[in-house]
């Protein structure tokens, strides 16, 4: 990893784009080996928010006076962390009533909302891999909801399956 200029940043920016991804897969997991073993995973997503908030909330606290954040970043960062929270809290509700694979998918839909209000908002381009990978998204759950009703169905058939 580059220290200097634009691509020491951006080599940052993707190693802290990749940590924030996969702690943040790593925590549906851990919510759904929660959930299955019927322990209170919403207890686990207050603790895996609110430790780390106290946590920055200290550190904040004490650095020196000219170190300290602005206001407008200080309310945006809590705001957007209030909405992290409630995500995982969706997320872990979701996968209480289905596959995991189906919530998470849902969840990665949600990336569409940003591309497309950076479109609109922000005026940029509409690349073709934008649009490619949205629309596979898109297949995907019609695959995957596909694939639930085969499954109910072939449940319904099955005199194992309890109906």
């Amino acid at each position: 990893m580059t220290s200097g200029g634009a691509e020491g940043v951006t080599a940052v920016g993707i190693l802290l784009s990749f940590l924030g991804g996969l702690s943040f897969g790593l925590l549906g997991t851990a919510l759904k080996a929660a959930e299955r073993r019927k322990a209170d995973a919403a207890g686990l997503v207050v603790s895996a928010y609110a430790w780390p908030a106290l946590f920055m909330l200290v550190r904040t606290l004490l650095l020196k006076p000219g170190g300290h954040i602005p206001t407008k970043v200080f309310v945006i960062a809590v705001i957007f962390g209030i909405c992290a929270a409630v995500a995982s809290l969706a997320f872990q509700v979701s996968i209480g009533f289905g596959k995991v694979t189906v919530g998470w998918l849902m969840m990665n839909l949600s990336a569409g909302v940003p591309a497309a209000v950076s479109v609109w908002v922000y005026h940029e381009e509409l690349a073709v891999m934008k649009v490619v990978a949205l629309g596979l998204v898109l297949v995907s759950i019609v695959f995957l909801s596909w694939g639930q009703v085969i499954e109910r169905r072939a449940a319904g058939r099955d005199p194992a399956g309890g109906a």
